[in-house]
């Protein structure tokens, strides 16, 4: 329709929201109905969402191998999903189209990265994680646990956080300070925990977990019936060793001192946890006493 006729009209297309009629009036005498001025329009959104799940920290090594799948979901069914990241440690890059990192770091830095995914639609959602590179070879020799002699409160501790105590009023005295951790001793049946997570480091070859243990008793002598075990879990909970089950039966009165090499879990974050049970079973007691906690590594 002609610019002066009763009405202009057009069809005008905003992308993938598909194409829509417009019709010009009459009232718009001064341009003679041209329909030949921008049309402003918010747009809407996508109702889509677009969740990218966070992996974590990671560290890696300059010269090791990376791959790192992301994981991403689509609140829409059927939408293909495109990746990118920024802030990638040099020599890594991810795959646009699967999600997959992968690469050789070639420079140790520490870098913030930003993974975001996006669908079809135009929605897209994002996550950031920090990621570590070591130089190839280089391990700082460092003790890992916080805390480890219980002077300076409960944290990092988690679990029967209120069996650190002034050890003294139990009648055991402290290893070292004033605190100890004391698990069980209560004459019934009941379980006490201990646990502190840590992330031994790539680059250390050699990781050495130690602790002194004091362990008294009234039961007799018929069998363990109160137990303590010490474990090692992955992050999801899950038991990757056992590295000893003490009993009642190991009761010395005195402080020995236990060490267990935890190589075997270098570049992981894991557990450590020590389960003190009583079952009652001979109708006596017996306290599990921990103190000067360490995680060497070197």
């Amino acid at each position: 329709m002609s610019p002066g006729q009763a009405g202009g009209v057009a069809n005008v297309s905003f992308g993938s929201y598909g194409t829509f009629a417009e019709q010009a009036s009459w009232s718009n005498d001064t341009n003679n109905c041209a329909i030949s001025h921008a049309i402003l329009t918010h747009g809407g959104s996508t109702s889509n969402t677009v969740t990218v799940t966070n992996p974590g920290t990671q560290s890696s090594t300059v010269g090791g191998s990376v791959s790192l799948q992301v994981q991403a979901s689509d609140s829409a069914s059927g939408q293909t999903l495109s990746y990118s990241a920024t802030g990638l440690p040099a020599g890594v890059t991810v795959n646009s189209s699967t999600g997959l990192i992968t690469g050789s770091p070639t420079t140790a830095a520490t870098s913030s990265v930003t993974v975001t995914v996006k669908d079809s639609t135009g929605a897209s959602g994002s996550t950031t994680f920090n990621w570590t590179v070591a130089a190839s070879g280089g391990c700082t020799a460092a003790q890992l646990i916080g805390n480890g002699g219980f002077e300076s409160g409960t944290a990092p501790w988690t679990g029967t956080t209120g069996s650190i105590v002034d050890s003294s009023l139990y009648g055991i005295p402290a290893h070292s300070g004033t605190y100890a951790s004391i698990l069980d001793d209560y004459g019934y049946a009941a379980t006490d925990t201990l646990a502190q997570t840590v992330s031994i480091p790539a680059t250390c070859t050699n990781a050495t977990f130690s602790f002194w243990r004091y362990i008294t008793t009234s039961e007799s002598a018929l069998g363990a019936a109160d137990t303590l075990q010490v474990q090692v879990l992955n992050s999801s909970g899950t038991v990757l060793a056992t590295l000893h089950t003490f009993s009642n039966l190991d009761a010395d009165n005195k402080w020995d001192q236990a060490s267990y090499s935890l190589s075997q879990f270098a570049g992981q974050k894991v557990t450590l946890k020590f389960t003190g049970s009583e079952t009652d079973t001979y109708g006596g007691s017996t306290a599990f006493a921990l103190d000067d906690v360490a995680l060497t590594v070197s």
